[in-house]
């Protein structure tokens, strides 16, 4: 469903002049987005430091923290943390043990409640001395917990080399951000920096799977969404999902056809490539675009695994070459873009560069590992390796060039691989995010990964 950031701030019965968006343009307070509902309105937290007021704000804010009684009180926190550690560590417990750890814990929660209430009060403190200076809303859109609404023109503010990026389609929207700030920070002190984002594979009706039964039944599927696909009804319900299917009728499978029907790169799909040459050309960063065709090969080697193995494996032939196809066509478009920015250093993640591929295995498995033990990584299992994939794949700047500082720059739909990559690298890295919503194609309801293919709005072959 279509929104704006506008409806949604009307929804939230929050006047434009209230927030920090009373100075952006209409062009982006309406411009249609299709995300979920998932904002919330906020003025606190680290996000302030991504826009350039709330910036000011949020060191005022971090500078009163110097302070030496919350100083001491962060001091006592981290003494009982390191007690309670050692604690867990003492097999027999005594009596004495036991109401030790209880006061520890006491003492501890009442003094995150006045480290609590000093820094709401550092805060106030702060927004009191900002609005002597300006007179405008504090509020922002936080998405999800993890990203900031913001506009291109806050990010040039705190950042002024990105005036000079060459992307004008960037300047008419809402951006999604995070770890601006630090970003700043990062390219002051001369850090090396490295970038990653790019395409998926191939988006929703372009891929299409076609499922015949021994009783003469024929299903088809979306490969790109898992769903039923209709294409004289592409909103009806599907009784099942592919890999639901699968599961369940796998035993009288015959044959399994794959129809491409991707016949070049979208104009979304090109700018998502381009727009990390330009920020490297600016911010002297290096480039890793991963082409994720292993990951689709691994998504279908999962739904598969019950099927009748002569079966799928002509199958995966067939996939394997589409695969092949599609990846050449972005790597076509990849190669006249580092023709164009010889002085930006980029490498291509994708199948057959198995060099690259030895090197991205082997630099995330310490983090696989971590990331196993958070819990469930999704609910799909035969999707499980290609999630991996995807979500470490956004550290790709990091397994390859060593750099600790990595700015995504890709599409807001790639929001939650960002947030897991982050907890797993943390100690590691420190990553940045500038990310947009999904482009609408010529119908003006579909977003062009969703799109029809009569309104996907190829404007490459990569031939």
């Amino acid at each position: 469903m279509l929104t704006t950031i506008r409806k949604i701030l009307e929804a939230k019965e929050t006047s434009v002049q209230d927030t920090i968006y009373c100075n952006a343009a209409d062009s982006i307070l309406d411009f249609p987005i299709t995300i979920g509902d998932f904002f919330k309105l906020t003025k606190y937290g680290t996000g302030a430091s991504d826009f350039e007021v709330l910036n000011n704000l949020y060191v005022l804010a971090e500078g009163k923290k110097k302070n030496s009684e919350y100083q001491a009180v962060c001091s006592k926190i981290q003494q009982i943390t390191v007690r309670l550690n050692e604690m867990k560590n003492i097999k027999n417990s005594t009596d004495e043990l036991t109401a030790e750890k209880l006061e520890l814990r006491i003492s501890k929660k009442n003094l995150n409640k006045k480290k609590i209430a000093m820094e709401e009060k550092f805060l106030a403190h702060s927004i009191e001395e900002i609005e002597k200076k300006r007179n405008f809303g504090l509020k922002f859109l936080a998405y999800k917990d993890f990203l900031n609404c913001s506009n291109f023109s806050e990010i040039e503010a705190m950042l002024p080399q990105v005036a000079a990026v060459d992307t004008p389609k960037l300047r008419e929207m809402p951006l999604f951000v995070r770890g601006i700030g630090d970003l700043v920070q990062a390219v002051k002190s001369g850090a090396s920096l490295g970038i990653v984002g790019g395409p998926c594979l191939f988006g929703t009706h372009e891929v299409i799977i076609k499922i015949h039964q021994a009783d003469g039944e024929i299903v088809q599927f979306d490969f790109s969404t898992g769903r039923a696909y209709d294409k004289n009804n592409l909103l009806s319900a599907a009784k099942f999902d592919i890999e639901s299917y699968f599961s369940t009728r796998y035993q009288n499978i015959i044959r399994l056809e794959f129809t491409n029907f991707k016949h070049g790169v979208t104009y979304q799909e090109y700018l998502s490539m381009q727009y990390l040459f330009e920020f490297a050309r600016v911010l002297g960063a290096k480039v890793v675009i991963p082409i994720p065709d292993i990951s689709y090969v691994k998504f279908f080697k999962g739904v598969t695994k019950l099927i009748d193995d002569e079966v799928k494996e002509s199958a995966f032939k067939v996939f394997e070459r589409i695969s092949y196809d599609i990846s050449d066509m972005y790597l076509k478009v990849i190669v006249d873009l580092q023709f164009r920015y010889s002085e930006v250093e980029c490498q291509v993640l994708h199948s057959r560069n198995t060099d690259l591929c030895k090197l991205f295995y082997a630099k995330r498995q310490q983090y696989i590992q971590k990331l196993s033990r958070q819990g469930r990584i999704t609910l799909y299992d035969g999707k499980l390796d290609a999630v991996i994939d995807y979500i470490t794949m956004l550290a790709l700047p990091y397994y390859v060039y060593g750099t600790k500082n990595v700015l995504q720059i890709d599409s807001v739909d790639e929001a939650d691989s960002m947030r897991k990559c982050m907890k797993v690298h943390s100690s590691d890295v420190t990553f940045h995010s500038i990310l947009f919503p999904e482009y609408l194609c010529e119908d003006g309801v579909h977003t062009i990964f969703n799109a029809p293919l009569e309104f996907k709005d190829y404007i490459s072959t990569g031939g």
